[in-house]
């Protein structure tokens, strides 16, 4: 009977310091406050780059439809100088 009193006395003085390792400390309210900035920021980048992005694609799909445009009605030929109506050639 002492023995097993001895090796529960043994057994819970290991358990102990291994419990009060796996507990956290307890933040402070400033690290609160960092944590929460730090979201914050992380969370501002992300809509900033959502933004960036879709302007992006806004410039590329205007410049797809520019070039479309351009290539389907091709401006008439600049005439240099003037010839008279009829005549062949200038």
């Amino acid at each position: 009977m002492r023995g097993v009193m001895t090796v529960a006395v043994i057994l819970s003085s290991l358990a102990l310091p291994a419990a009060a390792q796996t507990r956290l400390p307890r933040t402070t309210p400033a690290e609160r406050q960092v944590k929460e900035l730090n979201r914050n920021i992380q969370q501002e980048q992300r809509v900033m780059e959502r933004q960036q992005q879709y302007q992006i694609d806004n410039n590329q799909l205007r410049q797809r439809l520019d070039r479309q445009q351009n290539l389907a009605n091709p401006s008439p030929p600049a005439r240099i100088g003037t010839c008279p109506a009829g005549s062949i050639g200038c």
